[in-house]
This record gives structure tokens, C-alpha cells and sequence, in this order.
């Protein structure tokens, strides 16, 4: 039976196609808000009444007829339509199932007024707005004038305006029907808009509120300026920013409770919709009603400022979440990398939603427009009872091997990567490219919350390692964890051998090692290929780069946007240079060296627990466990990792390939401009190809791109300064102990891969950050010194491979210390000197 009447509050967003975007946007507010009763005469009613009497079929051949780009003609056309409707007889069975919900909704009233609005089913929708263009009509009174209403909303579809701009946005004119929203009018003493984010100053943090006397018609209309009063967000009370009253009495219309509640509302609604939202509300009797609500769609640019943070207000899981946000995001992404965060972050948290953490609302529109990680604050985030007994199920983690069945699970991922990597898309249409790239999104952010609940199940017994240790011997604890753990078989130790090999290969040709020790290494580059054992040496580097050139050099988990090794080979031939200049038989003494650690630290920690109550109770044999899969858990840690930035290399190849093509239309100058735009506009941009909706303006893209290149210089120029301190004479920085031992070398200041030809054998490195991909250097190195990180980030765990002290999270060593100075790193305080 067809379903000619709907009560709003039956309407969902998926019944779109029946009740108009206007429609299904207040049957879903009126889900958590009050909204004014009433019914929608359905798309179907339109449509029966338009093809059973052939006035569709009328309409549309007037259309045909007319050429929609000549306003005079269009005005006349429209006008044409408009009488049409003017002399139209509702069908009988429409009429009835009206006059039935329009006497349900009377109740049998005095004095019953309704509001008749319009809802198209392409109105309101998230990327265009139909404001304005269908019609509203207010204090109907009585079922005959309700139902010339209607007729009149059905004719607004065929206003010149509204036939103009769907033409615009290229919707088919046919496939366009109209809803009829009918509501009891509410007699408001106030009524207003609410915009989630300031049109005004385009700052997504403010809600802007305009309030009127009366219907606020009036002022949605622009005829009237009413109050206007401008809020900040936040969850618990919005705090009234400024009011600009235009009351003549002086008198704001709502009160500052009033104005909370409406915020705290709108905050709501935004977070219902995942979007800044338009609201129209009305306030009578000391209650609120929403009358509709639809996305913002003109917002520009945002000024932004950086959120204070402090740390210590957090929770310990907000606070672990900014650690890792520190580590695997060191600078301000691009835009194009807003998608990677948000396909990483909904993968972190569904993980650990899965594992009994209640997590918070999160924004991300901020991510979406690829603004990160400057703005970010973790959600709070609380374990749940799942979470909390999971300890319980220790000796059934210790039966499995994280290691091994990651080693089953990354073979799904490396042939899924694979069929990207090798899939010719040049001849594919741009919109199959979109489609493409959108699935593997998805294949990817299955892998991660894998990868995710792989870590936070297999770091139980880990953590009781901890405890162990840290009962049994206190502060060397640390250190003494590290030895048990040396010399782990994982990817990046492997990649970092074979450098050493590279390297070793050179030193055998004086001429090869005289070219990278003596020439800038870009020259270097081209010199090779003429001095003797240099083709050979080439040809082994470019083995190399082949098979290992995806490693990231610039992000802790890599990006569309981060060049790798494969783009920037002169990096590796820095790291090549740096080992080369390292004593001869470097990597036999490490080998040993490792072996060593080992087993001392294995003798001292059996040879403890194999004595007295410790022994009895069988601790060496349970510990044994502990540290074999501790082992295991670390070797999952890196190689997942590494087969994780391996995908992020595929997709920045993918992105790249679609840029040159639209390099090849005149949209893009450059192929890496694709790095200016966002996941978002790049299938919008794409969209507007395939439906030829609009011409695109090509100038407004270069201008956008240019600006967003300036724009990210400067981001990334803010960020860096985001710690900086006016006392540079500090004898003493303090972070966090993350390899134990002590040191003493000249600082060699590194914030760029391209400079690790620099280092030399002995420096203490001081790094803005650190990722897997500058581990190779630690093998020369004395110490390491990072602004950013934790001991339980990457690098960390490297430098604990090859037992160089570390200090991580310093915050502003690489500005207070200076290049050449002579420092003390002291990895088991956490604390670092100037001087010896």
C-alpha cells in the first residue's frame, strides 16, 4: 500500500526519497528534541498526483522548450508551470489521507494554525543547500486554505530560482519530487537561527545564535536584525563569548540560561550529523522547539589558534592516546592526510572499544578538513569490566605467539597491497579510480583494528614483566628488561643490517668511499656512476631502494604526502655515509655485544628467582614464559608497523598517479598538488568531472593550492615554536628514561632526513622526533636525544636494541641545545647535561 501520509516522528534519514531532505532531517531531531507535532504528505502523493493527471509530463515538455539560461524565458516558463498548479484538483484518495492527518493533528482545536513548509527530496542535503528557494507558509488556518498551501509548495519546486540552481548542481529535474511538511504552528515568543560554527568568522569553535521577537520569519528573511549572541563549545557550559543586543528595550530575548541550553542543544544536533549545522528554532513557554535544521555549506577557512593543553588534567588513557599521537604524527599533517589520521584513529578506538574502553564523542571535522595534530585533545576514555578482567586470561596470552600469527595475517594484507600496487590505472575512468582508492581505505582499517587488538591483548604479559622486575630489582628494572629483550629479529633491525652491508661494500671501494665522504651527497649521486666501483655499488643501492624504498622518512606511521626512501634515495645514501665512516667490524661487535647483554641479564634475573620462596613458587619458569613472549610481542610491534607504512607508500603512488592525470585536464599544475586537497574535495573534484554538475574553476583551485602550501609552511613553522623557551641557558633538560646508560658526545642537531650525511661516529643525536627509518643511524651514534616520544616509541626500542642511552620527550632540546656542544645523555634518570 502506498504510504501517501507520514508522522514526523516515523521519519528516518533513509526515507529520504519519501519525505524530502527537510523531512528526514526533523523526523530525526525529533528523536532527542522537541520539535512541533505534525505529518508530511509524502514524495509518493506528489509523484501520483503527477503522472496520473500528465502534469509531470506537461512540466517537464515546458522545460524542454525553454532555455533555462535566459532568465526572461525561465521567469516565463515557471510562470507557465505555476498556473498549472493554480487550477490543479487534488486526487481523491490524496485528499482524504490529508484531510485525515490534518484533522488527527486539529485535535479538534479552536483556533488550530499550522506551518506548511516544503521538503524536497534533493533539498538539504550535506553538500548543497537549498535554503530560501522552496516555500513556507505560516498561521494557516482551516483544511481548505492548508490545502492550497500544499498546492503551492509543490509549484515552489519549479520557481526560476530553484530550477536555476538544480541545474547548478546537476540534478535531473525529473527525479526531483516534493515532500509537504504540515506542523502545528507554535506561538513563539522568541524564534531565531543557530549556526554550530560562526559564518561570520569562520571559526569552528562558536556558535552563533540570532534571536527575534515573534515567528523569526522575519529575521531568517534578512528584514530584521534581532539579538545576537556568540558562544564557545564545550560540553558542560558553553560560556557566553559576547552579546550584541538590538532589542529597543534594551532587554536581551533570551536569558543566559536560555542561551546555554540552546547551545548545549546545537552541540547535540551537530554531533548528530557529524557536521556544522543551520537550525531554526522557536521558544515559547520556557521550552525550545526545533523547526529545522541543515549543514552549513559556505564556511571558508579557518583562523586557528592553539588549544591550551595540560597534560595533567587528562586521564591516563587520554594521556597515553596524545603519546601516541606524538609519536606517529610529529608535524602537522596535509590535507590529504586528514584521511590517513581518521582511518588510523576510527581504527585505534574501535580496537579499544572492543576490548571494554567507553570512549567519548570525538570530532573529527577538523581531521576531515586535515587540520592535525595541532587542534587535537583525546577523547576521555574509561575502561570498561572487559578490559579490567582481561588480566585474568594471562596464561591463556602466553600460549600464543603474536609474532607467528601476525606473520598469517600480513600475508592477506602484502596481496591485498600488492593488487593496488600493480593494478594499471591509467586507463581506468577518474570515479572507478575514487571507488577504488575508497575500498582499499576500508581493506586497510580492517588491517589496523587487527593490528590494534593484536597490541592490546598480547602487551598483558609485558606489563606483568613490569611488575616482576620492578618488585625484584627495583630501578634496574629498565635496564635490566631491555637485555632480556636484545637482539630481536624483527624487519627494521634487517633493513638496518643490510645497510651496514651497503656500507661494507662501499668501504671495499676507496674511490666510492671517497666520493660520499668528500662530495655534497646530491653530487654524489651523479658522480658515482664515473669513479671506479661506483656502478657496482649503484647497482646495489638501487636493490636496495627497490625492495625497501616504501620506508617513511618524515611520519611516525608514514602518510600520502611523506616522501619515502624510494622518492629521496639521497637520505640513504646520508645514512650509508655515516655507517661507512663507523670502525671497521662495527656489526660483529654489536652482535656480540648483544649476545652478551643477554645473557648476563638472563644469569642475574634466574639466579635471583631460583632462590627461596621466588624458586619454590616456580617464577624462573613463569618469567621464562613472560620474556619469550614479550619477545615475540616486540616482533610483532615492529614488523606490523612496517607492513602498515608499506601501505601507506601504495596509496601515495595511487594518489600521485590520479594527480598526473588531473595534471593532464589543466585542474592541477603539479601531480603533487594532490597533496593540497583533501580526501573529501578530491571526489567531490572528481564527482564534478564524471556528472559534468559544473565547469570547474580551475583559478580558484590553483589559488586554494597556494594558499594551502603558504599556509602549511607556516603550520608547520607554528609548531615547531609551539615549545619554545626564552631561557636557552638551561645546564639541565629533563625527559623521559627511555635506554638506560650514560654518555657524552658533541650534539649533532638533526631536523631534516636529507641532513643525516652530518652525522658522524660518536654524536649524540638531537631530533625533533624519530621514526624506524632513522634507526639506522644508531649503530653510529653515542646517544639519542628527542623532543618528541616515550620509551615505548619505536626508536626507543631500537636504541635499546643497539644499548645507546636515550632521553625522549624533552620537548625543546633542539632549541636550547646548540650544534657541536658537548652533552651528557643520562637514559636511566631521564635527564640530560650540557657538558661532561
Amino acid at each position: 500500500m502506498e504510504q501517501l501520509v507520514m508522522d514526523i516522528l516515523e521519519a528516518r534519514k533513509e526515507h529520504l526519497p519519501l519525505v524530502g531532505g527537510k523531512g528526514a532531517n526533523l523526523g530525526d531531531l525529533a528523536r532527542g528534541l522537541r520539535v512541533p507535532p505534525g505529518f508530511i504528505l509524502t514524495s509518493l502523493a506528489y509523484r501520483k498526483q503527477m503522472e496520473t493527471t500528465g502534469l509531470q509530463r506537461e512540466l517537464l515538455q515546458i522545460l524542454d522548450n525553454c532555455d533555462i539560461f535566459n532568465m526572461d524565458r525561465l521567469n516565463e516558463a515557471s510562470e507557465r508551470i505555476a498556473r498549472l498548479f493554480d487550477n490543479l484538483k487534488l486526487l481523491p484518495e490524496i485528499e482524504e489521507a490529508f484531510s485525515k492527518a490534518y484533522y488527527q493533528l486539529a485535535h479538534g482545536k479552536d483556533n488550530f494554525k499550522v506551518a506548511v513548509r516544503s521538503s524536497a527530496t534533493a533539498e538539504d542535503l550535506s553538500d548543497a543547500s537549498f535554503a530560501g528557494q522552496q516555500e513556507t507558509f505560516l498561521n494557516v488556518k482551516g483544511l481548505p486554505e492548508v490545502l492550497e498551501a500544499v498546492k503551492k509548495c509543490w509549484a515552489s519546486l519549479w520557481t526560476p530560482r530553484a530550477i536555476h540552481y538544480r541545474t547548478q548542481k546537476g540534478f535531473n529535474h525529473a527525479e526531483v519530487w516534493m515532500a509537504v511538511i504540515v506542523q502545528e504552528m507554535i506561538p513563539a515568543q522568541v524564534a531565531g537561527v543557530m549556526f554550530t560554527a560562526n559564518p561570520v568568522t569562520n571559526i569552528r569553535n562558536e556558535i552563533l545564535i540570532e534571536a527575534a521577537s515573534g515567528l523569526g520569519e522575519a529575521l531568517v528573511s534578512g528584514t530584521v536584525t534581532g539579538d545576537s549572541y556568540v558562544v564557545e563549545k564545550n560540553d558542560v557550559s558553553c560560556n557566553i563569548k559576547s552579546k550584541t543586543i538590538n532589542n529597543p528595550s534594551g532587554i536581551q530575548l533570551l536569558t543566559d540560561f536560555d542561551i546555554r541550553e540552546l547551545a548545549l542543544n546545537g552541540i547535540k544536533i551537530e554531533r548528530f550529523y557529524e557536521d556544522y549545522q543551520d537550525v531554526e528554532w522557536a521558544f515559547h513557554e520556557g521550552k525550545f522547539y526545533f523547526l529545522q535544521t541543515r549543514s552549513i555549506t559556505t564556511l571558508g577557512d579557518e583562523v586557528l589558534v592553539f588549544p591550551e593543553i595540560n597534560l595533567k588534567k587528562l586521564g591516563y588513557m587520554q594521556r597515553e592516546v596524545m603519546k601516541w599521537v606524538e609519536e606517529r604524527f610529529p608535524n602537522p599533517v596535509h590535507p590529504i592526510d586528514g584521511v590517513v589520521v581518521k582511518v588510523l584513529m576510527m581504527a585505534l578506538f574501535e580496537a579499544m572499544e572492543n576490548h571494554g574502553y567507553k570512549i567519548d564523542y570525538i570530532d573529527w571535522k577538523k581531521i576531515d578538513q586535515g587540520i592535525f595534530p595541532e587542534f587535537f585533545i583525546a577523547p576521555k576514555i574509561r575502561p570498561g569490566i572487559t578490559r579490567m578482567v582481561s588480566y585474568l586470561r594471562l596464561f591463556k596470552i602466553l600460549k600464543t605467539n603474536p609474532a607467528a600469527e601476525w606473520a598469517k595475517e600480513q600475508v592477506y594484507l602484502l596481496e591485498m597491497l600488492e593488487r593496488l600496487q600493480n593494478r594499471d590505472i591509467s586507463g581506468l575512468p577518474l570515479e572507478i579510480i575514487i571507488d577504488y582508492l575508497t575500498e582499499a581505505f576500508n581493506h586497510l582499517h580492517f588491517f589496523i583494528v587487527m593490528r590494534y587488538h593484536y597490541f592490546m591483548w598480547n602487551r598483558i604479559p609485558s606489563n606483568v614483566l613490569d611488575w616482576i622486575l620492578r618488585f625484584y630489582f627495583g630501578r634496574e628494572a629498565q635496564k635490566i628488561k631491555e637485555n632480556l629483550l636484545a637482539g630481536i629479529p624483527c624487519i627494521t633491525l634487517d633493513i638496518n643490517e643490510k645497510l651496514h652491508k651497503l656500507a661494507e661494500f662501499a668501504r671495499a671501494r676507496p674511490a666510492v668511499v671517497k666520493t660520499l665522504m668528500e662530495t655534497n651527497l646530491a653530487e654524489a649521486m651523479k658522480l658515482l656512476p664515473h669513479v671506479e666501483g661506483g656502478p657496482a655499488f649503484l647497482e646495489e643501492f638501487e636493490k636496495f631502494i627497490k625492495e625497501y624504498g616504501e620506508r617513511e622518512t618524515d611520519m611516525g606511521l608514514g602518510g600520502i604526502a611523506s616522501p619515502t626512501w624510494q622518492d629521496t634515495p639521497v637520505v640513504v645514501l646520508g645514512i650509508i655515509r655515516g655507517i661507512t665512516a663507523e670502525l671497521v667490524g662495527g656489526s660483529d661487535r654489536r652482535r656480540k655485544n648483544l649476545e652478551e647483554r643477554v645473557k648476563s641479564a638472563e644469569e642475574k634475573v634466574y639466579g635471583r628467582l631460583s632462590r627461596g620462596l621466588a624458586g619454590f613458587l616456580g617464577m624462573p619458569k613463569f618469567v621464562a614464559r613472560l620474556v619469550e613472549h614479550s619477545r615475540n610481542f616486540a616482533v610483532f610491534r615492529e614488523n606490523s608497523h612496517y607492513h602498515i607504512t608499506k601501505g601507506m607508500h601504495v596509496f601515495r603512488i595511487l594518489y600521485l598517479a590520479l594527480g598526473e592525470r588531473l595534471v593532464v585536464r589543466g585542474i592541477l599544475k603539479d601531480k603533487r598538488d594532490i597533496f593540497y586537497l583533501t580526501y573529501f574535495e578530491i571526489k567531490e573534484l572528481v564527482n564534478t568531472i564524471f556528472y559534468g554538475i559544473e565547469e570547474i574553476d580551475t583559478r580558484s583551485i590553483y589559488k586554494k593550492i597556494e594558499k594551502r602550501k603558504i599556509e602549511q609552511e607556516k603550520r608547520l613553522h607554528r609548531w615547531k615554536c609551539r615549545n619554545m623557551v626564552e631561557d636557552s641557558t638551561r645546564d639541565t633538560l629533563r625527559g623521559v628514561a627511555s635506554s638506560a646508560g650514560v654518555v657524552t658526545g658533541p650534539a649533532r642537531i638533526i631536523d631534516d632526513p636529507k641532513d643525516f650525511g652530518r652525522v658522524k661516529p660518536g654524536d649524540v643525536l638531537v631530533a625533533p622526533y624519530t621514526n624506524p627509518a632513522w634507526t639506522p643511524l644508531f649503530s653510529v651514534i653515542a646517544g639519542l636525544v628527542v623532543d618528541s616520544g616515550g620509551a615505548a616509541s619505536h626508536a626507543a626500542i631500537i636504541a635499546r636494541e643497539y644499548g645507546i642511552p636515550a632521553v625522549m620527550g624533552v620537548g625543546n632540546a633542539t632549541q636550547i641545545l646548540k650544534e657541536g656542544e658537548i652533552v651528557t645523555v643520562d637514559g636511566t634518570r631521564g635527564t640530560v647535561y650540557r657538558g661532561r
